[in-house]
């Protein structure tokens, strides 16, 4: 099984101010260092206008892989896809892809909202239904496609345009394309993912169904479309789910103690950004019907799956994940690295590598998407 972890997790850049810019990045590098030095993939987060490390995560992402070792995988949770020119994007994925000979990640998404959509020059609406990501997807499964000598291909958005003439340089180290996770947000993106031959994230951004629902329908997809074995093992291998909350301690009541310390301080600061600059749209949150994305946000709607308790407790719910077949666990720890609870952050990261990552890490992915049936 493999295990990633979320670099500054859900950073809120309330100190938006130049000065503070190389301590955050300092930050971001330290926390980036030690979770491959205790055996995580480091993943990556894009926004933009909200701090200074992940508006170019694959250029940060660069400056890491050659310290960290060769047996750890760079991820990104995720790029947003729509911001980009297709071909300098895959251009500059297969360039990493080379360059970490294979060990690449790609989460693939429209990425959040708020005011990232106009800054960047593109219809909100546009960018809000997801049409964007897809059009932007598509185009970039064909130039992976291209070869020189093919008829010219050319392409056209509401914000972008080319004519391709000549195969896009570098090529990817992993033939055909690095390895790409699509977000599934709906049902319909599940069995999209599936056919396409991409892993997914899935069960975190679910707004439809269960991880255990997702899963059946993935695999009954997968199973039906006729991709190679290898394409099907590496969707089984990649396919990922998403903690968004986590917090390992020696016994329950401080795990839930700490829980509670590291949640008040992030929820200080996101009120204090939301009254600061008003209407925003963070992380991954679940409101009610009819409240504005900035009170979820601020009411810290994506942190209400909290998982706190001894290695023993969470390793059983690592377990229930093994249960259902599934082999790559994204782990954000609550505590804030650039604040005074990441003490809590990198205890949960030490304990977590060294309590529960062992009880895993020599059970292989499935490699039949018909051989675990989900009831």
């Amino acid at each position: 099984m493999d295990f990633s972890t979320m670099v500054l997790t859900m950073y809120v850049a309330v100190e938006d101010d130049p000065d503070t810019d190389e301590r955050v990045l300092g930050v971001a590098v330290e926390q980036a260092l030690l979770a491959a030095e205790l055996g995580y993939n480091p993943w990556f987060t894009e926004h933009h206008f909200r701090g200074p490390w992940h508006s170019d995560p694959i250029q940060f992402a660069s400056y890491i892989a050659p310290q960290i070792s060769k047996e750890r995988y760079l991820g990104f949770g995720v790029l947003s896809i729509p911001y980009y020119n297709p071909v300098r994007l895959v251009e500059s994925m297969n360039q990493l892809d080379q360059l970490t000979k294979g060990r690449t990640l790609y989460g693939l998404g429209s990425g959040f909202a708020g005011i990232e959509p106009a800054g960047l020059g593109l219809d909100v609406e546009y960018h809000r239904s997801g049409r964007a990501a897809e059009d932007s997807l598509a185009i970039m499964q064909r130039l992976w496609d291209f070869r020189t000598g093919d008829p010219g291909y050319e392409f056209e958005t509401p914000t972008q345009k080319g004519s391709i003439v000549r195969r896009v340089t570098p090529a990817p180290y992993r033939k055909h394309h690095p390895t790409v996770i699509r977000t599934a947000s709906r049902d319909a993106s599940v069995v999209k993912a599936a056919q396409m031959g991409l892993p997914a994230f899935l069960g975190t951004f679910s707004a439809e169904s269960t991880l255990q629902d997702q899963l059946r329908v993935y695999r009954k997809v997968l199973a039906e479309a006729n991709h190679s074995q290898a394409i099907v093992e590496e969707c089984l291998r990649w396919c990922t789910t998403d903690w968004l909350a986590v917090v390992v301690a020696d016994t329950d009541a401080e795990a839930q103690r700490r829980a509670g310390e590291a949640r008040a301080e992030h929820l200080a600061m996101r009120n204090q950004y939301v009254a600061r600059y008003g209407e925003i749209v963070g992380p991954v949150v679940q409101r009610k019907p009819g409240a504005s994305a900035a009170a979820a946000y601020a009411a810290g709607g994506d942190m209400h799956n909290l998982i706190a308790g001894t290695p023993e407790a969470v390793a059983a719910k690592v377990r229930a994940l093994v249960d259902l077949g599934m082999n790559h666990l994204l782990v954000r720890f609550l505590g804030e690295w650039p604040g005074k609870t990441r003490h809590i952050s990198e205890a949960s990261m030490r304990l977590f590598a060294r309590e529960v990552i062992p009880r895993f890490r020599d059970i292989p992915a499935l490699t039949d998407p018909r051989a675990l049936e989900l009831t």
